[in-house]
């Protein structure tokens, strides 16, 4: 953890839920843009929504942590799997969002929006497994937001 967040250690645990919502309404957004009459403020919203997920994706990640040695052995391979797919997560957020600008300011082809669709919902499976990790590690494995077991053995 960044030695600025230091004396926060429940920082983590407040910055996940950006990201989780901000991802999950991204796919909503663009859900609308291929129903909705008026598409072009969908479009803008969906770029606003998965850029903002992204970046808050990157924080949450910088102000993650680690497991101490006195962690489950579970709880070692559940953080590791949480780990790839928050990583999974940053990575296809950020590419969603660079192809998503491409797409309303140069290429408006319909079909790229069904791509899009794809790639959103790819992306807020992403999220929501690497949610459901972290929510095994603090409610089944007792690992706290400092990385270390909150729960007595």
């Amino acid at each position: 953890m960044s030695d600025l967040f230091k004396d926060f250690p429940n920082l983590h645990p407040l910055l996940v839920h950006f990201p989780i919502v901000l991802l999950l309404l991204a796919l909503l957004a663009q859900c609308m843009v291929l129903f909705i009459k008026d598409k072009r403020i969908f479009k803008w919203i969906s770029f606003f929504l998965i850029a903002t997920g992204c970046l808050s994706a990157y924080v949450a990640m910088q102000n993650g942590t680690h497991l101490s040695g006195d962690a489950d052995e579970r709880a070692f391979a559940i953080f590791e799997t949480h780990y790839l797919f928050a990583r999974i997560t940053l990575w296809s957020s950020l590419i969603i969002s660079v192809v998503r600008f491409v797409v309303i300011k140069w290429y408006p082809i319909r079909w790229m929006e069904y791509v899009l669709l794809f790639l959103f919902a790819i992306t807020a499976i992403t999220v929501s497994i690497t949610a459901h990790h972290g929510a095994q590690m603090v409610y089944i494995y007792g690992v706290g937001p400092q990385g270390n077991g909150i729960l007595s053995k």
